[in-house]
């Protein structure tokens, strides 16, 4: 029976999955991403993660038919890499993930490299019921996949979609990952949201109970959000900036539904997914689409990049 690769490389974590033609999982591997000091040792853990998914699943290289890499941006699908790495404790350029998926298997393999948003979506427009899907990851960071009309919106180098840099806040100070200011990324991407905190606190003067001088992360954010002045304000505002973000993605694409996921919103989604469903129509001049949670999980992005591997081996 043939067999698929799918790896999804993270900010965070990195999942590789084998699949059948059937889509049943014949091996899973979870890893942490690793925050490597040079481009070709990152590339190395990534191969590492390879093997050790065909060793779970008891596969030899020879069994893959195919297999494809979804990964953050921004990329160059042509060269297989990432260009630069704004979301890693390195700051990386030309990154690569073909080449190290590649190594592990015989070289007829196709191996394909995509925007995880983008195999987010793929997941999501197999699903069926609508041609016009909007993927929304709202995690370490922000970024989009977008069907239009059944067509995968793919872009030069693959970067078409990335909305987690679009400006949305031209006068902001508020710096990106990537170097930019007042990027919806900026301000509602995970790695950011802490230093957003510290600059509502320090130019408000809001009360707090939360490490300021110390290690804050989001998550701490989130769960003080109603008991701590300052968590409950940083929250609401970022709430505020996803749903402007939203509704620029409802009128650039017109989806029919948009699927949300990514850490942030999958874990607290009374907090992130309900204020956008709240307070989008006020930002609308055309029909709202249907707004959910994806029912992936987790998964979703691994689980696209291995319907693109299945349709890459046709």
């Amino acid at each position: 029976m043939s067999q698929y690769l799918a790896l999804d490389v993270g900010a965070t974590h990195t999942r590789c999955l084998v699949v059948d033609e059937s889509r049943a999982v014949t091996a899973r591997v979870r890893r942490s991403t690793p925050q490597e000091t040079t481009a070709a040792a990152f590339g190395d853990r990534l191969g590492e993660t390879v093997r050790a998914t065909l060793a779970a699943g008891d596969l030899r290289a020879s069994a893959i038919d195919a297999a494809a890499v979804a990964s953050f941006g921004p990329l160059d699908t042509t060269a297989g890499t990432i260009r630069k790495t704004p979301n890693l404790a390195s700051e990386l350029t030309d990154v690569p993930v073909r080449e190290p998926v590649a190594d592990q298997l015989p070289a007829e393999t196709p191996v394909a490299v995509l925007n995880d948003a983008v195999a987010g979506v793929i997941a999501e427009h197999r699903r069926g019921e609508t041609e016009n899907v909007v993927y929304l990851t709202l995690s370490s960071g922000v970024g989009a996949g977008v069907v239009l009309d059944g067509s995968v919106l793919q872009g030069r180098h693959g970067n078409a979609a990335e909305i987690g840099h679009l400006i949305l806040e031209p006068n902001s100070d508020r710096r990106c990952g990537c170097g930019g200011r007042g990027h919806w990324e900026a301000f509602a991407g995970g790695e950011n949201v802490p230093g957003y905190a510290r600059e509502i606190a320090a130019g408000e003067g809001l009360s707090t109970d939360l490490p300021l001088d110390g290690e804050l992360s989001t998550a701490m954010l989130f769960e003080a959000y109603g008991a701590d002045r300052l968590a409950t304000e940083t929250i609401d505002r970022v709430g505020e900036w996803n749903a402007i973000g939203v509704a620029n993605l409802v009128h650039a694409f017109a989806p029919d539904r948009i699927a949300v996921g990514g850490a942030l919103a999958l874990e607290n989604p009374a907090l992130v997914v309900e204020p956008i469903v709240r307070s989008l129509d006020d930002r609308l001049t055309v029909e709202r689409p249907a707004i959910h949670l994806t029912e992936f999980g987790d998964e979703v992005v691994v689980r696209g990049a291995a319907e693109h591997a299945i349709e890459l081996a046709r």
